[in-house]
């Protein structure tokens, strides 16, 4: 499969870094530029190997076939993430009909050996490959709909099956784990159910309801996630369509029942009281358990779950979001690059404009890319999932300071708008954005924290992105029959319905804009 959004401007190539070696020759396969005679480009960052010099000769078959033979050469490798080296032949035959590569055949011999990160292993052997062009897919073109919706009841199929109390990955301390989080993954495995439109007297929800209520909760994504599975028992039907396209201004406030309000109490407050002890009443920011240290992935939980808490009759003051909002204006990195032009198109005018929005819709600007890192700024790589997290808390913040009519204050317009500049720029729904050697890791979850960042914030074409549609072809691609997405544990299973359903609610009706 490859997007649109991965073409070059200009579409005569593609766009983003190889996924890994396997990616050579496809990518030189669609490129046109690669015309008769003598023909060079480079590769870059071809992940543990480095930058791939390519110089060789291009010969005309015929009308629409051309042949390279290409000689590749290591010779950039000073990135910790590559360090590889070696020297490799390919020769490919490609077909192109009316500007589009339609097939390729080629044989790949390398000799070469992958950087200390692979414990330097060679890289030696011919690999063949063959490749014709099944379909073109247009634009979420009829269907795409009815396909993404049995893709979700199809994907709730194994959560509903597997959620079982008494299963070991669901216990309080399950063996082996850094962190307790078992009554965190029962919680989203209740709300993706109920997301994905299971009723909630279904035996399995009921049941797995009843031991969630049961237990003891202490850590703060589970907090935060138990939050989110009795808010979307509570929930309205139809409530996140007509946040989606302006219909309703705001979520409509829940009616638990008595025993789950004292509930949603109980957690909302330990959940503040989970704040990082070491940060003084200016800041606020969470980890695991309280104390003096933090994460960014469970601060923003812990917004997520404060802020879902107040449509469930528990508010939090306005001087906690206040001192989230100073956590995520110093945690944010560093600008890494030059300022772009930023065009945030919320889903009302996408829906009424499509693709074109990109160019005349929504709130145009510029911003500087800066992304967010586990941790402080600059303290270890942005990454996606966090810079995800980043905007998340960001927006959430926002929303809560002008709730009642105040004003942002500038430094957090002026990060959302960094870090919604980063996604743009980074983006992809092929791995979770940033070092190279943490690009496999969390990809589930960099396409839920994707979502949830879009979603909240009301931007349904960033730039000219339609992240949701290419997510979705994605996960599409990649379901079994049985509905399970390819080797997704419990959590990335959730969390590619989540997705898939857009679960997270809009903070606002209107896209982000700049208001100064």
């Amino acid at each position: 499969m490859l997007l649109h959004s991965e073409l070059a401007p200009g579409g005569t190539h593609v766009g983003i870094d190889p996924q890994d070696w396997r990616w050579i020759a496809p990518l030189l396969a669609f490129d046109l530029r690669l015309q008769p005679g003598k023909v060079g480009t480079r590769l870059p960052r071809v992940p543990h190997l480095g930058d791939l010099e390519v110089r060789g000769e291009a010969t005309a078959i015929d009308a629409e076939q051309l042949r390279l033979v290409l000689e590749l050469r290591v010779i950039d490798n000073r990135d910790d993430g590559h360090a590889g080296s070696g020297t490799g032949k390919l020769d490919l035959t490609r077909t192109v009909q009316d500007g589009v590569v339609t097939a390729f055949a080629g044989q790949l011999v390398l000799e070469m050996q992958f950087g200390p990160r692979l414990s330097s292993r060679d890289l030696h052997g011919t690999f063949a490959q063959d490749w014709h062009l099944d379909r073109v897919v247009e634009h979420r073109e009829p269907g795409f709909t009815a396909a993404v919706a049995e893709a979700i009841v199809r994907g709730a199929e194994p959560i509903h099956h597997a959620l079982r109390p008494d299963r070991p990955e669901f216990a309080t301390r399950p063996a082996g784990a850094d962190h307790p989080c078992g009554e965190g993954r029962l919680a989203l495995g209740i709300q993706t159910l109920l997301t994905a439109g299971m009723p909630g007297d279904d035996p399995v929800i009921v049941a797995a309801l009843a031991e969630l209520r049961r237990r003891r909760i202490v850590e703060t994504y589970s907090l935060a996630t138990s939050i989110l599975a009795l808010d979307a028992l509570y929930a309205p039907a139809g409530e996140r369509d007509a946040l989606r396209s302006g219909a309703l201004s705001d979520p409509v406030a829940r009616q638990p029942e008595e025993a789950d309000a004292r509930l949603l109490a109980e957690w909302t407050a330990r959940l503040r009281d989970n704040r990082d002890s070491g940060s003084g009443t200016k800041v606020a920011r969470w980890t695991y358990l309280g104390g003096p240290q933090f994460d960014n992935s469970n601060s923003q939980y812990a917004l997520l779950g404060l802020w879902q808490a107040q449509w469930c009759g528990q508010p939090t003051a306005t001087a906690l979001w206040q001192a989230a909002a100073n956590h995520w204006i110093a945690a944010q990195h560093r600008a890494d690059g030059p300022a772009r032009a930023l065009r945030c198109v919320d889903a009302p005018t996408f829906a009424a404009q499509g693709l074109q929005a990109a160019t005349r819709g929504g709130s145009a600007g510029t911003a500087a890319p800066r992304g967010f890192g586990y941790k402080a700024a600059n303290a270890g790589p942005a990454y996606g999932s966090m810079t995800a997290a980043g905007v998340t808390g960001l927006g959430l913040c926002r929303e809560m300071l002008t709730a009642d009519g105040g004003k942002a204050p500038a430094k957090l317009d002026n990060a959302l708008r960094a870090g919604l500049a980063w996604l743009s720029r980074e983006r992809s729904v092929r791995w979770n954005p940033g070092p190279v050697t943490q690009r496999h890791e969390f990809f589930f979850y960099w396409l839920y924290s994707l979502e949830r960042a879009c979603q909240l914030n009301h931007v349904a074409l960033l730039d000219d992105w339609d992240w949701y549609h290419d997510g979705a072809q994605v996960l599409l691609a990649l379901q079994d029959d049985d509905g399970a997405f390819g080797p997704a544990t419990f959590e990335q299973q959730c969390f590619a319905v989540l997705f898939l359903g857009r679960a997270q609610l809009a903070a606002r009706t209107g896209a982000f804009t700049d208001k100064r």
